[in-house]
């Protein structure tokens, strides 16, 4: 009880009362729907020469390896619950090598992010980023290598992060195996963590990413909402409003890259409230220390362009809250829901809840 009534405290200082979050009660009992369900957003067709890498076509049963594939959709699945028409919809993008899973239950079976803010009354979407997971990717580059009909040095490089990479990028502890004194990831469940990571597939996208179009238009969808990303794509919030800033009513970057934008950029980001947020223990890691360094900085200069420029953006550093520990999977560490609380204060407090009926779902005439 006592750290709770200390990061409260530490709320107040930053201007934040507690939203009304849900009661004990309704944490542990039916989770109680008006619709669920799931829609792809965007996507184009393109003409490939390169379906599969067997030149016998795909499967070798004697299909064409010319044909029209659809690419670069985006993946959503969304569950709204009673009561939701009151509160903004809240939709939530993964980082690199990871899917829509890591919003949902943390590797040792705790309640995430998604539910605890579907039972908290916000309608929730969580999508895949373009070229990841359900909303698939395209093959063609690596095919035409295959078939012969482009070098191998065109390879797009995709990646992932193993186990030993992965402690450290994601601050569980100074090195492998060893935890922080007062980590809050629950490194008893790596295992169970790793069986959510995923190859990154973004280099085999265009560019400009379609994923910042997609989570715009998914916004839109929605009915307003606010865009939380994060790692990779914490940015991706800001790099959708300046596609399309009309469904974006709030934006929450948790521990991604801030790139320098101009003053017009910064003018248009500066008309949508932003939260910024970063765990602990930035500087211990060996590898990445100078990574997460230079990430705050950035992010703090962006910040202070936006405010300067007469926006509303703030950036916290969870141990200013009095919460400790915190790693780069903050959304899955043992205070989740504490940190989880403090995103509510901050959108109860900033954000315009108003938003229209959903343009997708079943049920979506029922919402009001």
């Amino acid at each position: 009880m006592a750290k709770r009534q200390l990061w409260k405290a530490a709320a107040c200082i930053f201007g934040l009362t507690i939203a009304g979050h849900a009661a004990a009660d309704d944490l542990t009992g039916p989770l109680v729907l008006m619709d669920e369900g799931s829609f792809f957003v965007g996507g184009a067709l393109e003409h490939t020469d390169a379906i599969s890498g067997n030149p016998g076509g795909p499967a070798g049963i004697g299909y064409s390896n010319t044909d029209d594939i659809k690419v670069n959709q985006m993946y959503v699945q969304f569950q709204v619950p009673q009561h939701a028409a009151h509160n903004v919809p809240i939709v939530m993008i993964h980082g690199c090598c990871l899917s829509g899973k890591t919003w949902e239950d943390t590797p040792d079976g705790r309640m995430g992010w998604a539910e605890y803010f579907v039972r908290n009354h916000h309608a929730v979407y969580l999508p895949d980023q373009s070229s990841r997971a359900r909303s698939g990717f395209d093959a063609t580059s690596i095919n035409e290598v295959a078939l012969g009909q482009k070098p191998a040095s065109s390879l797009p490089q995709i990646f992932t992060f193993g186990r030993v990479s992965a402690w450290d990028l994601f601050r569980f502890g100074p090195s492998y195996p060893t935890p922080w004194s007062d980590e809050q990831f629950p490194v008893e469940a790596l295992s169970d963590f790793g069986n959510q990571v995923i190859p990154d597939l973004n280099a085999t996208l265009p560019t400009p990413n379609p994923t910042y179009e997609n989570l715009a238009n998914l916004a839109i969808l929605a009915g307003g909402a606010v865009v939380v990303g994060h790692s990779e794509s914490g940015f991706f919030p800001e790099e959708a409003a300046l596609t399309n800033k009309s469904g974006i009513r709030g934006i929450i970057s948790i521990e991604g890259l801030c790139p320098s934008l101009n003053a017009g950029q910064i003018r248009t980001l500066a008309t949508i409230p932003t939260l910024v947020i970063f765990g602990d223990h930035l500087t211990g890691s060996v590898v990445s220390k100078s990574l997460w360094a230079s990430a705050l900085t950035g992010c703090r200069t962006f910040v202070q362009r936006v405010n300067a420029a007469g926006g509303n953006a703030q950036l916290v550093q969870l141990p200013q809250l009095g919460m400790h520990g915190n790693s780069h999977m903050l959304m899955q560490d043992r205070n989740n829901l504490q940190i989880a609380d403090f995103i509510l204060a901050w959108i109860s407090k900033n954000v315009n809840q108003a938003h229209q009926t959903p343009l997708v779902g079943k049920n979506r005439a029922n919402y009001n």
